[in-house]
């Protein structure tokens, strides 16, 4: 068996703080994707260096693929034709579905769209399900549709919450009901003791939950988080929160721990895991993209480093969300990239809920000469009712609180 790499000598590793204040996405992701990949380190020259692409290689190698597709000068077949006129498609992603489905009458998926559209669906759900499922037009609905929109709701979801997850992750009509998707709904939710609709979420959070194996898997790498003591309640919340990460080949799942670990996280810490997801769920070209965000603000390779071990969650962050935030500290707030560097939970606001509508008040108190400075960090960490209570209830013009209110309405 091989080895695990071993940190890179001469990196200096601390141990990791806690942060506070997290933004959660929802992802669509497959199980499958997560099985097969690899974790591999390379070692570089200078230990930041190191460290920068131990963290790198210890992310998983994605699986994706392109699809152009071009619209073709000849007459557009029945299928394309019935996707612009039935449902509603542009001609080029007509085109693009065509590609995977075909059909030469509507029989099949007229069935399929009124089916669909006795339980609620809108155009536009039924489009974006037909989209990332066009074999779906050809199902009958009464055998293979029916039967799986009764178990759901046996589960007591409504029916608009139903509409909502499958038009995003329609992935699970597409198994069979016995022996695939009851089996695992009743897994997980034993394994996470939660209620139904606990299932539900994590379903909208990895569409996998209730279309794979999941024993295979969460069951060993369950057991390894056990091993390096991390706290059951922790466990159980990144599961139904992120279950993707724990979808990976065990032996990787090992090995991805052991580094968490070498970095200097707790596990009786949440970040423990934060860390542990940004190895396994972030592909290489991702890490290698957002690194380059960081440097073209003028972040050492120490900085990065340093940044994930203080808070593993800013390479969570979109390059776009990394930006923006980078743009409006740095630009319009006259603070040093470095300062952002020192304190990258700044990087986990939201822009237009939280940043732009406290620095506005703050602009406008240091305007008037009613505050000389104040720390950015602070303000920003800050619950909403501590901001109030210091920077706006104290001043008796409306001024401020309109201006707080306005900002977080545009």
């Amino acid at each position: 068996m091989e080895k695990p790499p071993v940190w890179p000598p001469g990196c200096k590793i601390r141990s990791c703080r806690h942060a506070e204040n997290e933004e959660n996405g929802s992802n669509e992701c497959s199980l499958a994707d997560q099985e097969n990949n690899e974790l591999s380190g390379i070692a570089g020259i200078s230990p930041a260096s190191q460290c920068l692409s131990f963290i790198q290689n210890y992310a998983k190698n994605s699986l994706s693929s392109r699809f152009i597709s071009k619209i073709p000068s000849y007459e557009p077949s029945f299928t394309v034709s019935y996707l612009i006129n039935s449902c509603g498609f542009s001609p080029e992603s007509a085109f693009s579905v065509s590609e995977t489905v075909h059909f030469e009458s509507p029989q099949k998926p007229d069935s399929v769209i009124g089916f669909l559209k006795n339980h609620g669906f809108s155009q536009s759900q039924i489009r974006s399900l037909i989209n990332r499922r066009p074999k779906l037009l050809l199902a009958n609905p009464d055998k293979s549709l029916l039967s799986k929109f009764q178990f759901f709701y046996s589960k007591r979801i409504s029916s608009s919450e139903l509409r909502r997850i499958l038009s995003l992750n329609p992935h699970v009509l597409e198994y069979d009901l016995a022996n695939r998707i009851v089996p695992s709904f009743n897994f997980f939710k034993d394994l996470t003791q939660c209620s139904d609709d606990k299932v539900f979420l994590a379903y909208k959070n990895c569409s996998g939950i209730l279309t794979r194996n999941l024993e295979f898997v969460f069951t060993p790498n369950l057991a390894i988080l056990r091993e390096k003591g991390v706290p059951e309640s922790v466990l159980m919340n990144k599961l139904l929160v992120h279950p993707r990460i724990f979808a990976v080949n065990p032996e990787n799942f090992r090995r991805a721990t052991e580094e968490v670990k070498k970095l200097g996280f707790n596990p009786l810490q949440q970040l423990f895991l934060v860390a542990l997801q940004a190895l396994i769920q972030i592909s290489k070209s991702t890490w290698e993209r957002k690194f380059n965000v960081f440097k073209q603000w003028g972040w050492s390779d120490e900085d990065i480093v340093s940044a994930f071990e203080k808070y593993p969650r800013c390479m969570l962050f979109s390059e776009h969300k990394i930006s923006e935030n980078m743009d409006f500290f740095v630009n319009t707030m006259g603070c040093k990239s470095s300062y952002i560097a020192n304190h990258p939970v700044l990087l986990s606001y939201s822009l237009e809920k939280r940043i732009i509508p406290r620095c506005s008040v703050l602009k406008a108190l240091l305007s008037k000469g009613l505050i000389e400075k104040f720390n950015v960090n602070s303000i920003m960490v800050c619950t909403e009712k501590v901001f109030l209570q210091r920077f706006v209830t104290p001043f008796e013009d409306p001024y401020f609180l309109k201006l707080y209110e306005e900002k977080q309405t545009l």
